[in-house]
């Protein structure tokens, strides 16, 4: 028989995180909202309580949890604030690709400073000309030797303008499609890389979102995830792995919409 019960141990995250929620972010998100703003501070203080990064594998020095902590961590953080929740979790989505790939070398260098250091970490495969349809992205990887060099352009990236580093997936040729579309990790402090202003929304507002621009960035060939044809399916696994989170956003603020409406 199927159990459903949650364990002691995820009842005791989800209550640590309802208890930041409610003291942390529910008391500052009207404001910050209403300025279009990101308070980082927000995103330190959830970083020293243990609520980010918690996928980290424990071989990287992370806890190591699982999709149903993080679906519970993430609806309790959204029943406050969504955007917040978002700019919380967005360093899951954003490393959920390394995590995923195979280049050992690169987890042990970048994964322990999300955990150590308070690293921060993008997510960028959608483009101005190209959302939810992955392989028609034109943001182009040109191969220099070992090396590649990107330039285009990433947009509606959540904390791309806050971020440290940043996931991206690009192709080396447009009209290959799938088959063309490779992964790298890109620091976002280096020559060529520019950051957008905020992108104003209607809601979300405490979640930074922005274009991010390349030209002429080199990244080399340490830092690839994925080579070219490996990319797209390293993109769909992050999205099969994230998404049960997403529907949490949905969930914790559906709840506080029907506990207002009760009251």
């Amino acid at each position: 028989m199927l159990d459903f019960e949650l364990s002691d141990s995820q009842i005791q995250w989800r209550e640590k995180a309802r208890d930041f929620a409610r003291t942390r972010i529910l008391p500052v998100a009207w404001h910050f909202d209403a300025q279009d703003e990101t308070p980082l501070e927000i995103l330190d203080a959830a970083y020293q309580a243990g609520l980010v990064n918690t996928d980290v594998p424990k071989a990287y020095g992370g806890k190591g949890l699982g999709l149903v902590e993080s679906v519970l961590l993430t609806e309790e953080l959204a029943a406050a604030c969504a955007g917040l929740a978002t700019s919380i979790f967005d360093n899951s989505l954003g490393m959920e690709p390394l995590i995923l790939c195979k280049n050992d070398a690169l987890k042990q260098r970048i994964l322990p400073e999300m955990v150590n250091n308070a690293k921060r970490i993008c997510f960028a495969t959608s483009e101005p000309t190209m959302g939810s349809d992955v392989a028609g992205m034109r943001c182009l990887a040109k191969p220099d030797g070992e090396d590649y060099i990107l330039n285009g352009t990433k947009y509606w990236i959540t904390n791309g303008g806050i971020a440290d580093y940043a996931s991206v997936f690009a192709t080396v040729d447009p009209k290959s499609r799938h088959e063309g579309i490779c992964a790298f990790v890109v620091p976002l402090d280096q020559p060529g890389v520019t950051r957008g202003r905020p992108i104003p929304k209607l809601g979300q507002r405490c979640s930074n979102t922005v274009g991010l621009n390349f030209k002429n960035v080199r990244v080399p060939k340490a830092d690839v995830m994925a080579p070219p044809g490996k990319g797209f399916v390293l993109a769909m696994k992050t999205f099969a792995r994230t998404r049960p989170t997403i529907g949490a956003f949905g969930v914790g603020a559906a709840r506080t919409a029907m506990e207002l409406a009760l009251d």
